[in-house]
């Protein structure tokens, strides 16, 4: 099911659906007496790639979701009045995985995805700032067999973390599952939640729904603030293209957890 989904989601992905636009048009142009419909499609696929391509809109599009949710200022936070007993309250740093490599002759830091790099080096940060914190790390198998949250941990080692001060949670396989295993280990404490600023508004309405209370801490920012109409963002470009894929899979992902009474 879960592949079928990642399977459907990547077929209408942008850059997906403008090639089979465009390879539709050329089908009718070649094969066919739709000369008319195949130059749409040609042109609809086209138009749809070069403005996926512009940073200067697709950049807009992700800073929709990454402006929700800026970086944690931990200083404020533990002042805030919004913890009690201060630091001594604030003990849980959950960092969410996305992704690892399925080459398992590859050292550990390189198995892990950009994205779980990013995320793990900002939780280390965090648990170095709040002594007798202890992180959380979740994922379940990845394709290599082994669960991300154990690869993530090797990483954390080979850093410095102490192995007495990770706790993995290696049940969960997709976004939904995380507040239900991360539940079980924090149950009404605060805690401090660590994933992708483009993730993070999906992530802090999947854990407040099943009654828990994230901090968030953003990290991994694709686009800094007003920077959308530079001169070099008035050229197409894969990095555009790859934000528009961001961006769709985040929102794809909000409709369909709402849809599913999951936020």
């Amino acid at each position: 099911m879960l592949s079928l989904k990642k399977i459907l989601a990547s077929f209408f992905s942008p850059l997906s659906l403008c090639i089979e636009m465009m390879a539709c048009g050329l089908v009718f142009l070649y094969f066919s007496r739709k000369q008319y419909l195949g130059k749409v499609l040609v042109s609809l696929g086209f138009i749809l790639l070069v403005i996926s391509g512009y940073e200067g809109i697709s950049g807009r599009i992700i800073r929709t979701l990454e402006s929700q949710y800026p970086p944690i200022n931990l200083s404020q936070v533990l002042t805030s009045g919004n913890i009690t007993n201060s630091q001594e309250s604030l003990k849980w740093i959950v960092v969410l995985a996305s992704g690892t490599a399925g080459d398992a002759t590859l050292p550990y830091q390189l198995r892990v995805s950009h994205h779980s790099r990013v995320r793990l080096m900002e939780g280390i940060r965090l648990h170095r700032m709040l002594p007798g914190s202890k992180i959380i790390l979740t994922g379940g198998t990845g394709f290599e067999g082994s669960p991300e949250a154990t690869t993530m941990s090797r990483v954390a080692e080979e850093l410095g973390v102490n192995r007495a001060d990770m706790v993995l949670e290696v049940e969960s396989r997709d976004t939904k599952d995380h507040p239900l295993y991360v539940r079980d280990i924090v149950h009404d404490d605060p805690f401090i939640l660590v994933t992708s600023a483009f993730h993070m508004p999906r992530a802090v309405k999947l854990f407040e729904k099943q009654g828990l209370f994230p901090i968030p801490a953003s990290t991994g920012q694709w686009v800094p603030p007003m920077q959308f109409w530079s001169l070099v963002n008035f050229f197409p470009s894969s990095s555009g293209v790859r934000l528009a894929e961001l961006a769709y899979h985040e929102y794809m992902g909000l409709l369909e957890a709402w849809v599913q009474d999951q936020i």
